[in-house]
């Protein structure tokens, strides 16, 4: 059963007027219903029902409903269910079939007949009165179950929900300081060594900074927006590894407005600076290129002689994108080549 379905049973319980409508229509239908059968059944067409007594069998059928929904809401306080069930189903039919036996009464009494219980009709509409008590009750139990299941249903994707952006942010902000911390001591290596090429650098960083402050709670930014970070990030780049470090852009308009993790790119591309020898006779190159689903960031492999790596960066990342979507991040590396692909969003 789908979920509106789900919620539509769980709320005709409810105290409002549109739960009302429908709870008195439905009753109405099944006390009619039930005396329509049992005149039938009796096979006495003599037997004239006036609209009064059509009126009261629906009164009686209501009657029973109403308190039952009542009994639900008081006794939800100190019989909760799942846990009082078997106690919540006695009170529900003892309460009902108390009403029922009163209803008898005072049929027997306004009657004045002294074989009134021996009647065929009467006989019918007690047994299937107990029926229908049988199936209120269960009814009544069943809804609030119901309610309590979608509610229960709806906290835990709330905390899955809750726990996803916290898994999310927690991962995305293990990028920033690494990055900030590289970069800041870069530019205070440039300040006492190079004071007119730290001034593009500073430019460059505080557009880069500015970016990573904006982006830092956002869960994907459009691809043409880290882009244009990444100009300005491998510009910082640039200014310290001039003609040895090369970044060749080849993005579709299409792709340009889907969007990716914010500082995808930045990773890839720092992790290529990172691993690589780049010098102006054997330039470190990075392509970047997309197609409608997918950007591919590649580079030439000149590797340095470093410790081993843990490609913990790498691993970030793919973890970022399976809470995001089911599309894989692919690596293939090669003798002259390292190449990543990330799914667009």
């Amino acid at each position: 059963m789908k979920n509106n379905k789900l919620h539509f049973l769980s709320g005709l319980s409810a105290y409002t007027l549109k739960s009302f409508f429908i709870r008195t229509a439905l009753v109405s239908s099944v006390g009619l219903l039930f005396l329509f059968l049992s005149i039938k059944i009796a096979g006495d067409s003599n037997i004239k029902v006036t609209a009064l007594e059509y009126f009261q069998v629906v009164l009686i059928f209501n009657l029973i409903s109403e308190i039952n929904v009542l009994i639900d809401h008081v006794a939800e306080r100190f019989l909760p269910i799942p846990e009082k069930i078997s106690l919540r189903v006695v009170l529900h039919f003892f309460i009902s079939l108390l009403v029922a036996s009163g209803a008898v009464f005072y049929f027997s009494k306004a009657v004045k007949e002294a074989l009134f219980f021996s009647h065929p009709i009467v006989q019918l509409m007690m047994l299937l009165g107990l029926i229908y008590i049988f199936i209120i009750t269960i009814f009544s139990v069943s809804l609030r179950i119901i309610e309590k299941w979608i509610f229960s249903v709806r906290q835990l994707e709330e905390l899955k929900s809750m726990k996803l952006k916290s898994d999310y942010h927690s991962l995305q902000t293990q990028l920033n300081p690494h990055f900030l911390f590289n970069n800041l001591s870069v530019l205070k290596s440039m300040i006492t060594f190079d004071p007119e090429a730290a001034i593009h650098f500073t430019q460059n960083f505080t557009d880069v900074y500015r970016y990573v402050l904006q982006s830092r709670d956002k869960t994907t930014v459009k691809l043409a927006d880290e882009l244009e970070f990444i100009e300005a990030y491998t510009g910082i780049h640039r200014e310290r590894m001039g003609k040895a470090f090369k970044v060749i852009t080849e993005v579709s308009e299409l792709a340009l407005k889907k969007e990716i993790p914010p500082l995808a790119l930045q990773l890839l591309v720092e992790n290529a600076i990172k691993h690589n020898i780049a010098v102006k006779d054997a330039p470190l190159i990075v392509h970047i290129k997309s197609n409608d689903k997918m950007v591919v960031v590649s580079n030439n492999l000149n590797l340095k002689e470093s410790p081993f790596s843990e490609k913990t960066g790498l691993k970030n990342l793919k973890e970022r994108y399976a809470l995001l979507t089911d599309k894989p991040v692919n690596i293939h590396q090669g003798k002259e080549n390292f190449e990543v692909e990330i799914p667009l969003l």
